[in-house]
């Protein structure tokens, strides 16, 4: 019978040892081989590379080069405002390399050289002019051998993979050995266990720096990932040149002012008593088309001309009350020529007053009956009351009118009102400027003219008459408007397009910032509406930002 085993502290206490050191070698192993993998589910920063890039700026212009196959392609823009500009002459000094840059069709311009081809770096300077505008920019372009990534991925170090293999197969072994050996050999054992755990513990350090600091020389963008649009890990959106003049954007550079505080109203266009009518027929008949014909939608009228005739209309029975009562009269007009023919023939027998009452009886028949015949088929022209435009037609040439129905509105489109309502009463003698807003990013300037003195439910009427401008979009009756009062208080604010504002994934209001010459940053803002078109940014901004004002939705989309 075997005796009792009893484990020795000794050795327990080293097997405990070397299992912690071949845990931590095979942690190493892991990390670095998985570090060292570029296969396909690498993140896009290590696997895309950058073009060689080049930006400058100055107060008047802002330059980007971007070199590819010794070609560099350079996009210059204003600076303040990011518009391109495309008829500019450049002189390109870069090194040894000089010539001027030829225009392209897509608005940049190409310099080629072979020394833009050659690994290195180049002190580059730009000489340009545009129109009365004359600018000198510079800077160092960063070239690396396309090659040289090799040496950091691993490919020309193989022995490095293999010493980690056979470091890993040594340690396992050596554990064994400790393990299952309780003679000497367990510190041979424990010398080849350090060693191995030595060997893959370098080379695993080793390959995860090569892995890990994969720095390409490029100090322009290493944290892009490539030339297409992205969005970074701070938050910032990476845009290449060529994508900017895709989208349009646009920037300008803010600054802090003295604005008015504005309050909003919901407002509709009503008509002005003074610059508008309606036309209504005073008797039921039927629609006959004017000399013009019916008028349309849009046409313009003016004041007087005949729009349409209405032919009156009765029943059967009115009719024939009106031809019985016409026949009637003819048959007394009658009766009454020949009374006067009789007395003229004793003129001078009779007294003259009774002729004269006799005439005037056939006078007064003769009028009488022309009355009720013309009522049979009376017509009512119906003219326009003044001069504009047809904003409602609600007619058809044939069609049956009552009395009183409105056929025709007409309406001067550079004369209109519109009607808000205020909670505040005090508000009618606080403004300073007010415009109206059918959608986001226009504006019609509005003239006050006066509040009600009545509530109306709840709310106090407030009455504007449209201010003619040569943008200012139509306006159409009972139209819903946003009104945006100015008082004459005053907040300090940058004011900036409601365009510019956009929203972040928390819903708040943001806006985009031109960081750099292909880097824009988010700014979280708290913004006061100015205007139907423009709005105050109270808190989020700093004077000289530039401000993405065209193209923000398009910028913000970009992940």
């Amino acid at each position: 019978m075997n005796p009792i085993y009893k484990p020795n502290k000794p050795l327990a206490h080293i097997q405990k040892v070397l299992a912690a050191i071949f845990f931590i070698a095979f942690n190493f192993f892991a990390t670095a081989w998985a570090a060292g993998d570029h296969g396909a589910e690498a993140p896009a920063t290590a696997g895309a590379v950058t073009s060689p890039r080049i930006s400058s700026h100055s107060d008047l212009f802002e330059l980007v080069g971007v070199v590819e196959n010794g070609e560099m392609k350079i996009y210059l823009d204003r600076y303040t405002s990011n518009e391109p500009v495309t008829d500019a002459k450049i002189e390109v000094e870069a090194g040894a390399a000089k010539g001027t840059a030829a225009p392209q069709q897509d608005g940049s311009y190409s310099f080629k050289h072979e020394l833009l081809g050659q690994p290195g770096t180049l002190a580059v300077s730009f000489v340009i002019a545009a129109g009365k505008d004359t600018d000198l920019l510079a800077g160092d372009l960063v070239i690396t051998d396309p090659h040289a990534e090799d040496d950091h991925a691993g490919v020309k170090r193989p022995w490095l993979r293999w010493a980690a293999y056979a470091g890993a197969a040594l340690l396992l072994v050596a554990t064994a050995i400790a393990v299952f050996k309780r003679r000497r050999g367990k510190v041979v054992a424990s010398i080849f266990i350090a060693a191995g755990a030595l060997v893959m513990g370098a080379t695993a350090t080793f390959d995860a720096q090569a892995a890990a600091g994969h720095d390409h020389g490029e100090e322009s963008a290493p944290a892009t990932g490539g030339n297409t649009p992205q969005r970074l890990t701070d938050g910032d959106v990476f845009l290449p040149k060529a994508s900017q003049r895709q989208l349009g954007v646009r920037t300008i550079s803010v600054e802090e002012a003295s604005l008015p505080t504005t309050v909003e109203l919901t407002g509709r266009v009503v008509l002005d008593s003074n610059a508008g009518g309606k036309v209504q027929p005073t008797q039921a008949g039927r629609i006959e088309a004017g000399p013009r014909g019916l008028p349309q939608l849009g046409q313009a009228v003016r004041k007087g001309e005949v729009l349409a005739v209405v032919r009156a209309s009765s029943s059967a029975i009115e009719r024939a009350n009106q031809q019985a009562q016409s026949a009637e009269l003819n048959a007394s007009l009658d009766l009454a020529r020949r009374r006067v023919d009789r007395l003229q023939q004793l003129e001078g027998t009779v007294p003259q007053k009774d002729i004269e009452a006799a005439q005037s009886d056939v006078l007064s028949l003769r009028q009488r009956a022309a009355a009720v015949t013309g009522s049979v088929s009376a017509t009512e022209a119906l003219v326009a009351p003044v001069s504009g435009v047809i904003a409602a037609a609600n007619v058809v040439a044939g069609q049956v009118v009552d009395e009183r129905e409105v056929l025709f509105e007409i309406v001067d489109p550079s004369r209109m009102s519109v009607e808000a309502s205020a909670f505040d009463a005090a508000l009618s003698a606080n403004i300073a400027s007010a415009s109206a807003s059918a959608a986001p990013g226009t504006s019609v300037p509005l003239q006050f003219v006066g509040a009600g003195s009545s509530l109306r439910e709840g709310a106090i009427p407030l009455v504007f008459r449209t201010v003619p401008g040569k943008n200012a979009p139509p306006l159409s009756i009972n139209q819903p408007v946003k009104v945006t009062v100015q008082t004459t208080s005053q907040v300090k604010g940058f004011a900036i397009p409601t365009g510019a504002v956009v929203k972040n994934a928390s819903n708040q209001d943001m806006v985009w910032i031109h960081t750099g010459a292909e880097l824009f940053a988010p700014r979280t803002v708290r913004q006061v509406p100015l205007d139907g078109s423009t709005a105050a940014v109270v808190d989020g901004l700093k004077t000289g930002d530039r401000v993405v004002t065209q193209g923000a939705p398009l910028v913000n989309q970009v992940r």
